[in-house]
């Protein structure tokens, strides 16, 4: 299955609140400089946010390690045949759907 735009997006998001309050907390103990950690927090939220995405969306096109539909090797029909019907019926009994 693939992850949809949006899926990846709010994905990106939720991660980059917890990684950009981690660095922020990381520059304010550092820098005791308040003004520095909320500039250093909006950059690092901007920037991975992007790059978290660019990333995702490149990993969501690689085939290795991805788990194939098991009914992916029929040929898509208006009907399907008696044998295709029957191979329906294997996937779904090896998948513990059907008796």
């Amino acid at each position: 299955m693939i992850d949809s735009h949006r899926r990846s997006v709010v994905k990106a998001i939720f991660w980059r609140v917890v990684a950009t309050f981690t660095t922020m907390g990381i520059v304010f103990i550092l820098t005791r400089k308040f003004v520095l950690m909320i500039e250093v927090g909006l950059l690092d939220i901007i920037a991975k946010l992007l790059f978290y995405y660019l990333h995702e969306r490149i990993w969501d096109k690689i085939a290795w390690g991805k788990a194939k539909h098991p009914l992916e090797v029929l040929a898509v029909k208006k009907e399907l045949e008696p044998e295709d019907l029957d191979k329906v019926k294997e996937q779904l009994k090896s998948m513990g759907y059907i008796e």
